[in-house]
């Protein structure tokens, strides 16, 4: 065996096409799509229901959704509102403001909901809130500890009567000298109201009978829609954490994380940039190179086979095969090198159709014809070649 140096081939890129590519990696792809697509719908979806209680917009049983739906369908409005800051602008003359969980508030944002020309609803207000609110409203007895009872009116109050008893059993109140106290509940009542420059003023001190889980037992629903749909519209402050701030800021989602965390994030991608440079040198499709070796015939004919069986390149593995084949009976025939001009490619059928007695159309279909569809057509292309190589070098 001869030892030759091969001239530099034309030379392309081995790397997988974008097609070959996506082949590859579409069920990854698919996946990772379905299940960015599941959590946007499940976020979506599950958004009402992850809303804190008292919360007009949340599904929950200790939600207030359903009491919305009802005063919606009265032509009563619901703005829901987690801050005083946006909700005080909001609670005008014609407005009934309801202020739910008054605990999480201090005593300069309980005085300045105390303040406002709009209709003051207080649900669940304790002993220290009543002095934030400054009210003149005293707390009676504390039923905190015991489950809440369906209690009667016992009271002339219109949407009272009109609702009888109720589900109630938080705290109680002792309303002033010109108020109006409903619902007898542990020296006091669960419901007082009373008018304060013009504005109708109510605390009740149980906000279970509205909730979405009770708000149809006994008449909770009557009670809250006597209350609530004096006035066309209602704001109801729903404040989110303890101790929420009177300003609107809101924090982002950085600002709740710890430090430490924020630290380990920052070195993970300080991390991965470096691993992203490192292997970045192997990126790239391959640049052509002249080799500088001798390299065995039988060795270049067996590596580029191979290269060809990797990458399933049978069609150009059948090109390369009729190439050869016809640049090899051009020469031994004495036909013109440019076999490929369309020309020169009817004389040399032609002249090998002659020079064994085959059909031209046939001979088109095996020096010009199709890429095989397997490797078994590969192979018997190659060997009908060979065959015909034989017949016309005789």
């Amino acid at each position: 065996m001869t030892a030759t140096a091969v001239d530099a081939p034309t030379v392309t890129s081995s790397d997988p096409t974008i097609r070959q590519r996506w082949r590859r990696y579409r069920v990854i792809v698919a996946v990772a799509v379905f299940g960015v697509v599941a959590a946007i719908v499940v976020a979506v979806l599950s958004s009402g229901a992850n809303r804190g209680n008292l919360d007009p917009r949340s599904f929950r049983p200790d939600g207030t959704h359903a009491l919305a739906a009802l005063l919606a369908q009265r032509g009563v409005s619901v703005a829901t509102e987690t801050s005083v800051a946006s909700a005080i602008p909001q609670a005008d003359s014609g407005t009934t403001l309801v202020v739910s969980h008054p605990d999480r508030l201090d005593d300069v944002a309980l005085s300045r909901l105390a303040t406002t020309s709009a209709d003051l609803v207080v649900l669940g207000a304790g002993p220290l809130e009543l002095g934030g609110l400054d009210l003149g409203v005293a707390p009676g007895g504390d039923a905190t500890g015991e489950p809440a009872t369906s209690v009667q009116p016992a009271c002339s109050l219109p949407a009272a009567t009109a609702a009888g008893s109720v589900t109630t059993g938080y705290y109680s109140y002792r309303p002033p000298a010109d108020g109006v106290g409903c619902y007898p509940l542990v020296d006091g009542y669960a419901l007082v109201t009373f008018t304060r420059g013009g504005r109708h003023i109510t605390l009740v001190g149980d906000a279970t009978p509205f909730t979405n889980e009770k708000i149809a037992d006994d008449g909770n629903a009557a009670l809250a829609l006597g209350l609530l749909s004096t006035q066309p519209k209602v704001v109801w402050l729903a404040p989110a954490i303890v101790g929420a701030s009177t300003s609107s800021e809101r924090s982002s989602l950085t600002d709740l994380l710890p430090d430490r965390l924020k630290w380990a994030a920052l070195q993970l991608a300080i991390a991965i940039l470096f691993l992203a440079l490192w292997r970045g040198r192997r990126l790239g499709r391959l640049v052509p190179e002249a080799l500088p070796v001798v390299v065995r015939q039988a060795e270049a004919v067996v590596g580029k086979a191979r290269l060809y069986r990797r990458a399933q390149a049978r069609g150009r593995a059948a090109d390369a095969l009729r190439t050869s084949t016809r640049s090899l009976l051009a020469a031994r025939l004495g036909l013109p090198s440019g076999i490929d001009a369309t020309s020169a490619r009817e004389q040399l059928l032609d002249v090998i159709a002659a020079r064994v007695g085959r059909d031209a159309r046939g001979l088109a279909a095996l020096l010009y014809g199709s890429a095989p569809a397997d490797d078994r057509e590969l192979v018997s292309l190659a060997q009908r070649l060979a065959d015909l190589e034989r017949e016309v070098t005789g």
